[in-house]
């Protein structure tokens, strides 16, 4: 089946608020996860006043001309997924970077832009033995498997910045005018980027992909003295793993006792499925309205419960629903 766009969803003011609808429809009628809205004021209070720094720092990431900080940060994005075949990537012998798969996949391009920036046409040709050999990646069946995914969302972009923008990135982000929805209506347009699926004969768009690389355009750009985008609060919570598994831990989100089962047997929870849209679109619709009580934009609650995810070692250590593909 031929991934959803937006012409499958309903006509809305814009993105944001497709992906919103589409958040609070999955939690109203979601049969295998639940939000405890009795938690959710209490929990709004105990938020802190102030999100962590959001940085795009250069010890992981390239900053360079404009061009080639926009040519990085969307071929970045373009592969920045992954965190389900993080366990069998370690045992093929990839090394992580500061126990991460996204540093290990950004300081590796990071280090191919400082040799040589990509161009459109260097994405555009890409090649999965390329991808082997820019972030080291062994010749094992998992890495394989990654490294040709992502040579296909390399090329994608590619061959879109080419066909659409004359090979300019730059031009990319001009036509967005100011606007972060352009960016992720852009990048949706592309197969790896295209995160909507079908919920009982509606579509749920998630983009959580688009998002973030629209997100980390305006990061690099700031470092540049350049302000992108003017609506950077429309941006929703990023649907993914590291958040739900905050919320559950903390009594926000409920699972059914059969699925929390499958997530401690580390079983795989497929994209698409309707424990996968549940688990992502109810802490997508927790996040926005903890936002609205705490005061606070989804992002940057987002944010708060995300560095929880990924620093507390309580959160760590519970349980997280494993998934594969090119949305995580």
């Amino acid at each position: 089946m031929p991934p959803m766009t937006l012409t499958n969803l309903q006509s809305r003011s814009d993105i944001f608020d497709n992906i919103r609808a589409g958040f609070a429809h999955v939690a109203a009628n979601a049969r295998h996860v639940r939000i405890n809205r009795d938690r959710l004021m209490e929990y709004a209070r105990q938020l802190p006043a102030r999100h962590p720094s959001t940085i795009f720092d250069t010890e992981h990431h390239y900053i360079g001309s404009p061009e080639d900080t926009a040519a990085y940060v969307l071929a970045l994005d373009a592969i920045n997924y992954g965190s389900g075949y993080k366990d069998d990537l370690v045992v093929e012998g990839w090394s992580l970077i500061e126990g991460s798969i996204y540093y290990g996949v950004s300081v590796r391009l990071k280090n191919a832009f400082e040799r040589k920036p990509l161009t459109a046409k260097d994405l555009a040709e890409m090649t999965p033995e390329r991808v082997h050999d820019i972030l080291e990646l062994p010749f094992k069946p998992q890495s394989i498997e990654l490294a040709n995914m992502f040579a296909v969302g390399l090329r994608d972009l590619g061959q879109m910045i080419q066909r659409e923008n004359s090979g300019c990135f730059l031009s990319f982000i001009n036509d967005a005018n100011g606007r972060v929805g352009r960016v992720v209506e852009r990048l949706a347009t592309l197969p790896q980027f295209a995160d909507v699926h079908d919920y009982h004969g509606r579509a749920i768009p998630m983009y959580k992909r688009a998002q973030i690389a629209a997100a980390d355009l305006h990061l690099a750009f700031s470092r540049l003295g350049i302000h992108l985008f003017h609506d950077m609060d429309r941006l929703t919570m990023f649907p993914d793993n590291g958040v739900p598994q905050v919320l559950s831990a903390d009594g926000v989100l409920e699972y059914s006792p059969e699925l929390l089962a499958r997530i401690k047997n580390k079983e795989e929870i497929p994209v698409g499925s309707e424990e996968e849209i549940e688990i992502r679109g109810c802490a997508g619709h927790a996040v926005s309205e903890l936002a609205r009580l705490a005061d606070k934009t989804d992002v940057e609650t987002d944010h708060i419960l995300w560095h929880r995810h990924a620093e507390d070692d309580r959160y760590r250590a519970a349980p997280s629903h494993k998934t594969l593909g090119p949305f995580y």
